[in-house]
């Protein structure tokens, strides 16, 4: 019998040991923390055609932008509801739009209707 006394109080202490004593170095805020702000980043001009919007991914058929190194083509950005507030959003408006390389991709920083190039009487 005292030897299981002896084992159980063993294991208490055993278990007892395994507990963090280092201090708690994680912030609250690391989550905010790990999301860079976009502030500094340059932004660069482009102008295009609206192909969708899922969510938060806006599909631009666009011209590129040569300093940003971004070749005309179709790509995605990340768009965030106060931008889209103030521009069209439907599929085949012509925009033009100011954008962010950022670390977690492409970002539209500006969103504005461009004037239709038809002419005919359309």
């Amino acid at each position: 019998m005292k030897f299981r006394a002896f084992m159980f109080s063993l294991t208490l202490l055993g278990l007892a040991a395994c507990g963090n004593d280092s201090p708690n170095t994680r912030s609250e805020n690391s989550v905010a923390e790990a999301v860079s702000s976009t502030v500094g980043l340059p932004n660069y001009d482009s102008q295009g055609v609206v192909a969708s919007l899922e969510g938060q991914i806006l599909t631009l058929d666009h011209d590129g932008a040569s300093a940003a190194g971004l070749k005309p083509g179709r790509d995605r950005f990340r768009v965030y509801a106060d931008v889209l507030a103030e521009a069209p959003i439907a599929p085949g408006s012509r925009v033009a739009f100011a954008f962010k390389k950022t670390p977690q991709g492409l970002e539209i920083a500006e969103l504005r209707a461009q004037p239709s190039t038809r002419t005919g009487g359309w």
